[in-house]
Parts: structure tokens; sequence; C-alpha cells
């Protein structure tokens, strides 16, 4: 089976998104029941304005189509949405493509991706393909930067390589595993004001130190005095 990967994070290949596909082609190519060779991954950088020309094309093909991108709020990025507009034109003749999705949010509720969920369902629905389903993640924000061998990375990476293996062998996703990957509805109440000093120590405070601004994080320009 091919495996087309199509990576919309503006990021690229720096992207938190990059090393999730990672794990999950990990996986695919090693659940071809003992024969690997018989599976094929590509990832194209929607990006990148060639790896963008050169996506559009290979969707039409024969194969399972993962489209992979973050989502900000309730939002896609605008070259995920550009992508998707690229692929209307195979609407009616893509039968053959088996699409599903990745998406992951900063956000650990799996609130946050669910409206995201069902539009991209009914976009394979409006195309004609069959959804083989989404895989959607909260608190995805830093997974680039997660050790592998640590307790919470290895687990979510593993996760990933297990998903992909079912769906190589099998075609289908996990559903104990993509509920994992979610995340809960909702932070417990006593648990929620912990999140946010949190998040702001280990990522927004170094972030604002990387790029020298840390000193001036409670500056206001643009109020008068």
């Amino acid at each position: 089976m091919r495996l087309n990967i199509f990576n919309c994070s503006p990021r690229g290949k720096r992207s938190n998104t990059k090393v999730l596909t990672n794990a999950f082609a990990e996986g695919f190519l090693r659940g071809a029941a003992g024969a690997p060779e018989l599976n094929e991954v590509r990832e194209f950088f929607i990006s990148e304005p060639d790896d963008f020309r050169r996506a559009a094309e290979a969707f039409g093909e024969p194969s399972a189509a993962l489209i992979a991108f973050p989502v900000y709020v309730d939002a896609m990025p605008a070259i995920a949405k550009s992508f998707i507009e690229e692929i209307a034109a195979f609407k009616g003749r893509c039968s053959s493509t088996r699409m599903l999705f990745l998406i992951q949010t900063g956000f650990p509720e799996e609130t946050h991706t669910r409206p995201m969920k069902a539009y991209l369902e009914k976009l394979a629905k409006r195309l004609g393909a069959p959804c083989d389903g989404v895989i959607r993640m909260g608190g995805g924000e830093g997974a680039r930067d997660r050790v592998r061998g640590s307790k919470g990375g290895g687990k979510m990476f593993e996760r990933y390589r297990m998903l992909g293996r079912g769906y190589a062998a099998n075609g289908v996703l996990d559903e104990a595993i993509l509920a994992k990957l979610a995340g809960p509805k909702r932070l417990p109440a006593l648990l929620a004001p912990l999140v946010l000093p949190l998040a702001n120590y280990f990522f927004w405070d170094r972030e604002l130190k990387r790029n020298g601004a840390y000193e001036k994080r409670r500056d206001r320009p643009l109020e008068r005095e």
C-alpha cells in the first residue's frame, strides 16, 4: 500500500506535525505482515511550492492520503485550506484514494478538535473518497521537543506507531488509541488553574527568552501614558 502524507503545517519539516507523521509512518512501514517492502511512504510539505504542486498531482493516485495539520483554536492554517481547495478538482474522481487525517492542537481538551473532525469527514464525503478516520491529539504544542525515551513522549510516539501498524495491516485506525490521543473532554476544575502557569513556564517563557523579549513581556507600547 502507498501512503501519501500531505503535511500542511506552516512550519513544514520543523513542525510538531512532522514528528507525529514520522511515528505513524514508522509503524505503517512495519505493518505489512512481515513484508514491509510492500508498503511505501511519501511525504509532501505543502508550505514548499514545489511540493505543493507535486502533492496536488499525487492526491489522485490509488493510495491512502493522510492530510495532517495543526488546529489554531478552531481554524486550519491557510496553506491547508489552499491545498483542500486545490484537490477539490478531484471531486467525483478519487474513489481509489482512501482519505485519513491527523490534526493536533496545543489545547489539551478534545473539544477543540471536534468541529474540525466533523468538517474533514464531510470533506471526504463531498469529494467522493472513503474516509478511514481522523486522528486527533490535544496538547500537541512542543511535541517536536519531547524526547522519545521519556515517559510521556515515548508513550505518545508509540501510540502513533501502533496506529500506523494497525492501519497498514487492517486498513483501520484503533479506536482505543484514537480516544487516548484525543484528550479529555474537559480538564478537571481543580487541574485547570495549574495548566496555564505550567504552559507559560515551559513554553512561552522559553520562547520569549530565545527571542530576547522576556524582560519586555509586560510592556504596553500602544497604551497612552
